[in-house]
Order: C-alpha cells, then sequence, then structure tokens
C-alpha cells in the first residue's frame, strides 16, 4: 500500500496496532463500513480523565458490535495512549486522545469475515480552543433539520457512522456554538457533538437515547455524582415545545465541560445557576480551565 508523505511538524502522533504510522489498510472495515467505535478523551498532564467511563462504553459497544476483545484491551489502550501523549511533547499538558477500536481488514462484503483481527488506532490532537466565556454566560444553539436515524441496537455506543453528526453540523453557522438533534418524532436528542441536560429547581433532566444518540460519558458522570449536590436527576421525553418549561438549559461533554445555552433558535433562554454547580461538580474530575 503506497503512503503518503505526511509533514510531522503538522500532524498528530498516530498509533496503529502498537506501531507508529500514517496509514491504515485500505480494507480495514473501520473505513470500509463504519464498522468500529471510537473515544474521545481529555488528558490532563498524562491522565486520561474519566478513563473508567470511556473504557466500560467502548467494551460494551464492542460486545454490541460483536468486535472481539480480550482482557488486556484496556491496559494495552492505556500504553499506546501513554506513548502517544508523550511522543506529542503533551505528557505536562493538556491534550485529546481519540481511541478508534474497528473489527480489522477483511473481505468484501457485509458479512463478518470468519476470522478478524481488531485495529486499535490511538491519535493525539491539541486541546480545542473555545472562548472562556461559553461557559459562564452561555453559547447561542439552534435546531438542525436533519434527524437522527433511530436504531436501538446502536443507541448509545460512539460507532463509527456518524454520517447524522456530519450533516447536521453542515447546518451549522458561525453564529451558533452547537447543534440540537431531534429524533424521526421529533423529540430532543442531543447535540452534535454533545448530550443536553435541562434544569428543574432542584435537579435535571436529559433526554432519552435509547433509539437513538449517544451515552455520554459526562452526563453519566454527572448522574452518578449529582445527588452529592443534593440534586436528583433523572432521563425524560423532552419536545421542543417543553423547553420554555424548564428553568435553564446546557450541553456538555468531555472535551468541553459544561456551557449553559442562553438562545436556541433565537429565543432567549434562562441560565439556571444550578449549572454553575455542576461545572463545579465536573471541574473536579476534568480540571477545566475555566473559572466558575
Amino acid at each position: 500500500m503506497t503512503q503518503l508523505p505526511v509533514s510531522e511538524a503538522l500532524s498528530p502522533p498516530v498509533l496503529i496496532n502498537g506501531v507508529f504510522k500514517d496509514a491504515l489498510d485500505v480494507f480495514d472495515r473501520g473505513f470500509m463500513y463504519g464498522d468500529g467505535l471510537f473515544e474521545t478523551i481529555r488528558v490532563v498532564n498524562g491522565e486520561p480523565l474519566l478513563w473508567v467511563y470511556h473504557c466500560k462504553r467502548l467494551t460494551d459497544g464492542c460486545k454490541k458490535l460483536k468486535i472481539p476483545t480480550d482482557t488486556e484491551l484496556t491496559q494495552r489502550l492505556k500504553s499506546g495512549l501513554d506513548s502517544v501523549v508523550k511522543k506529542a511533547g503533551k505528557a505536562n499538558e493538556i491534550c485529546v486522545v481519540k481511541i478508534i477500536v474497528s473489527r480489522g481488514a477483511g473481505g468484501r462484503g457485509y458479512q463478518l469475515p470468519a476470522q478478524t483481527s481488531p485495529s486499535e488506532v490511538i491519535i493525539c490532537y491539541p486541546l480545542p480552543e473555545y472562548p472562556s466565556d461559553y461557559a459562564s454566560e452561555g453559547v447561542n444553539l439552534m435546531t438542525c433539520h436533519h434527524r437522527l436515524s433511530e436504531n436501538p441496537a446502536l443507541a448509545g455506543i460512539k460507532h463509527l457512522n456518524r454520517l447524522d453528526q456530519v450533516l447536521a453540523s453542515a447546518e451549522l453557522d458561525s453564529s451558533v456554538s452547537e447543534g440540537v438533534m431531534l429524533d424521526q418524532k421529533g423529540r430532543v436528542i442531543e447535540g452534535t457533538k454533545s448530550n443536553i441536560i435541562f434544569f428543574e429547581s432542584q435537579g435535571i433532566v436529559s433526554p432519552n437515547t435509547k433509539l437513538c444518540g449517544v451515552d455520554g460519558v459526562a452526563r453519566q458522570f454527572i448522574f452518578d455524582n449529582v445527588k452529592k449536590l443534593g440534586l436528583s436527576a433523572r432521563i425524560d421525553t423532552v419536545t421542543p415545545s417543553t423547553i420554555a418549561e424548564f428553568c435553564g438549559m446546557a450541553i456538555i461533554n468531555s472535551i468541553l465541560g459544561v456551557w449553559p445555552v442562553r438562545r436556541l433558535d433565537g429565543n432567549e433562554l434562562p441560565i439556571s445557576p444550578l449549572v454553575y454547580k455542576i461545572q463545579h461538580l465536573l471541574n473536579d474530575q476534568l480540571k477545566y480551565e475555566y473559572k466558575v
């Protein structure tokens, strides 16, 4: 296979099956069919944050897709993560590591190969830069016209087919920071790159992702720990018409943290004071740069 020259200065380090290189087998089923999963992880001073949550979602996804794993998978991925972070010169900084696990190379056709050797790809990226006031003052959102495809067999996991998010993201412009995605029945599910939470007087509500959407690790961490703040948390159905009934809205993911929503489709929304309590909860675990 021909490998194109890549400028090391411009390209992030890539570890493929334990070897630093810039090319993956063109017959890899991750490329051919989206047959795989990925995790995007915030790494601070060499520590992959929410690592246990990321590993659980990845291994759960492998089980759903019937991608074979072994007992050393998470240990091997952690070792690879350490290697790419060190090679990128980010061992004492904050960066983002993407881990991809695909079924590996296979022949033509959708049917699972009789034998597979999964591919493990680990990439280290610089931390994306966002305006600091997003966390304190809030962001503007729009509702995307493109809707999420529904499939309970794939719901929750972070599989490689992100075409719904690609098409929805194409609708966004510089006036908004994120797009809200609905399911086929018009119910609110998530953002193009985030989960969504709504605020009640003493708790939070997040849309149901049983039919579509991703079960975010930051959202799960919040749900597991929100009782420490004396707050409740529940999953429920949310529609665009019921958003105004809540005390506020926020988007969350493990890279950007928690951003309150100040405007949706041009309509002003209240910013609940509870959003800052949730930010404090996440800051203790994920070490965000913003002050709350």
